[in-house]
């Protein structure tokens, strides 16, 4: 496996002022997102589940606050807003809305990150009940996610930009994780549904798709022979990182991605090619 390149420094000031709602904020790529759009100058707000790991979460970010210009006279309570919410119940996503909107006055950018996988599994056997969890993670928390967060963005008068987390598995075939694909492929349906709908608001939604990115959640996926094979099928000869993710995340909340809505932007070391 090929060394990945040091990250790019994040670009100052670029999201300047922005607020940004992150879902599965605790996660690996919600955290390492919420970081770039800190560094490059926006107010984050934290959403996630686990109580603990988002306190976690917070304590992590305030450390990086202090790489900022001034970081040390920098209040972290004016920049991060932390909210512990079930993400597929609208009576909390409203809530989370409602909390952000009154402690940073709008949501400019939503990344809706939120969601679960599962060990490699035959559709066979895939079990009804796992089927349905995922589906209400991965597509239910995101449908509300964009109804609240775009309502939120329509009323603002300002637009925004929402990102859909989706993955590889939502562009192509993927054995072994079908209640997984099913999911993913569902949110390109929402997406450009949600983008044409929304543009006359100023309202840009695009998905994200991922490969298999280096996280703990991925490497439990797959037999460690597997994962060697599906190695071989990335032309540039490695997983993604976080940082690659959080790269993409913080130029589609920017104004350099003014332009573009309804997009599938793939991460992926170049396995899909179309």
């Amino acid at each position: 496996m090929s060394q990945p390149p040091p990250p790019q420094d994040p670009i100052p000031n670029r999201l300047r002022d922005l607020v940004a709602l992150i879902t599965g904020a605790a996660g690996n790529i919600g955290l390492e997102s919420a970081r770039r759009y800190l560094l490059e100058g926006a107010k984050v707000v934290l959403v996630d589940k686990n109580p603990q790991k988002l306190s976690q979460s917070k304590e992590k970010l305030i450390s990086a606050i202090r790489d900022l210009p001034d970081g040390e006279n920098l209040n972290s309570d004016d920049l991060i807003l932390t909210v512990q919410a079930d993400v597929t119940s609208e009576e909390d996503v409203k809530r989370y809305v409602d909390e952000s909107t009154r402690k940073f006055g709008r949501i400019d950018v939503a990344l809706l990150c939120a969601g679960i996988s599962y060990g490699s599994t035959s559709i066979l056997e895939t079990d009804v009940n796992l089927y349905d969890e995922v589906m209400k993670v991965n597509c239910r928390s995101i449908f509300l996610g964009v109804k609240h967060c775009g309502q939120a963005m329509k009323d603002s008068g300002k637009g925004g930009s929402i990102v859909l987390i989706s993955s590889i598995a939502g562009l192509r075939a993927t054995p072994g994780l079908s209640a997984y694909s099913t999911s993913k492929f569902a949110l390109r349906g929402l997406c450009i549904t949600a983008a044409a709908e929304l543009g006359q608001y100023n309202i840009r939604v695009n998905t994200v798709h991922p490969c298999g990115v280096n996280t703990p959640m991925f490497r439990a996926t797959w037999p460690e022979e597997k994962m060697k094979s599906m190695l071989s099928t990335v032309p540039l000869g490695r997983w993604a990182e976080v940082a690659d993710v959080a790269a993409l995340l913080a130029f589609l909340g920017s104004a350099d991605s003014r332009f573009l809505t309804g997009g599938a932007l793939k991460v992926d070391g170049g396995i899909v090619m179309y």
